[in-house]
């Protein structure tokens, strides 16, 4: 097994999407990309990293998340993993709101089948994953691509759907320039809802889902307000309350990225000056940002053995 060498790339990935909090996701053209190589048995284990988002990625392999789940995973499933030279080149931004934990944890439980040959079935890889992050709405189009629905059962693993997303909607994501802890911003969700609030998100859920599947590109406005989670993570997003609000030509609907601060933009016109006016909704209050034109990934995580 020394010298074996492998490649696992995983998307990014935005979650909710408005209303669906903590049961949808898209997987985006955005990637964590994890090179390795085994060593022999008695050497360290080694980890650099490169990319456009490094900062903040522990080398430490006590620490990084990657090299954590990676052996939670391998004693759970009663294999060791060898020493390993990993070179971790992350594009996504950390603590963003595009899934760069969920993109870590699978590409930690991903490391266990990558050395050992293993394949886990959907069941096993997401309970190895949902150890860390205990919700599918990042992890699952992380690992399988595209956009996904799921739902959680008295017993066994979440039930995954995969839905079409429509190929004529482009995506944009506007990311400033802080980063907000996913731990954090769900600290600040309030326990329970009210009825009314519940029934609410239900209905602006099943509005998302058609006006997507039927093209009612005029509906996504409506369908993707949410009273969930954005009306108690805003205070934490400088201008997102503008942005939400937002009027613009060819601007369908912006939704808070996951746990934030990104925000996912829909426009199917002048999407470069629709971009534009969201970042400078982020400008008044003090912060730049950047643009990332994103194709959605269909395949999700990928692993190349050599």
């Amino acid at each position: 097994m020394t010298n074996l060498s492998f490649e696992i790339r995983v998307p990014a990935s935005s979650a909710n999407l408005g209303p669906g909090f903590d049961m949808m996701g898209l997987a985006l053209g955005l990637y964590l990309t994890v090179r390795g190589r085994v060593l022999p048995a008695d050497a360290p284990w080694r980890i650099t990293a490169s990319g456009a988002k490094t900062d903040g990625i522990p080398l430490d392999p006590e620490e990084n998340l990657i090299c954590r789940v990676a052996r939670h995973a391998a004693s759970n499933a009663y294999v060791s993993l060898p020493p390993l030279e990993l070179d971790i080149v992350n594009d996504i931004p950390l603590a963003g709101g595009l899934g760069s934990s969920a993109a870590a944890i699978v590409a930690g439980v991903s490391l266990v089948e990558a050395v050992t040959g293993m394949e886990f079935s959907q069941g096993e890889f997401l309970r190895h994953a949902m150890v860390f992050e205990n919700y599918t709405d990042n992890l699952a189009p992380a690992r399988f691509g595209g956009w996904i629905t799921s739902c959680g059962r008295i017993s066994g693993p979440p039930i995954l759907f995969h839905r079409e997303f429509p190929d004529d909607l482009p995506i944009t994501i506007v990311t400033p320039d802080f980063a907000l802890p996913t731990e954090k911003m769900r600290a600040v969700l309030p326990d329970t809802i009210a009825r009314a609030e519940a029934i609410f998100q239900m209905q602006h859920v099943m509005m998302f889902v058609g006006a997507l599947e039927h093209r009612r590109y005029d509906l996504l406005r409506e369908a993707m307000r949410d009273h969930l989670h954005q009306p108690f993570r805003a205070p934490y997003v400088p201008g997102l309350p503008d942005i939400l609000a937002l009027e613009h030509p060819g601007l369908l609907a912006t939704a808070l990225s996951g746990a934030g601060p990104s925000v996912l933009v829909l426009a199917n016109e002048n999407v470069p000056s629709v971009a534009a006016a969201v970042q400078g909704c982020f400008a008044a209050h003090g912060h730049s940002s950047t643009v990332y034109s994103l194709p959605i990934d269909t395949v999700g995580r990928t692993i190349k053995r050599g």
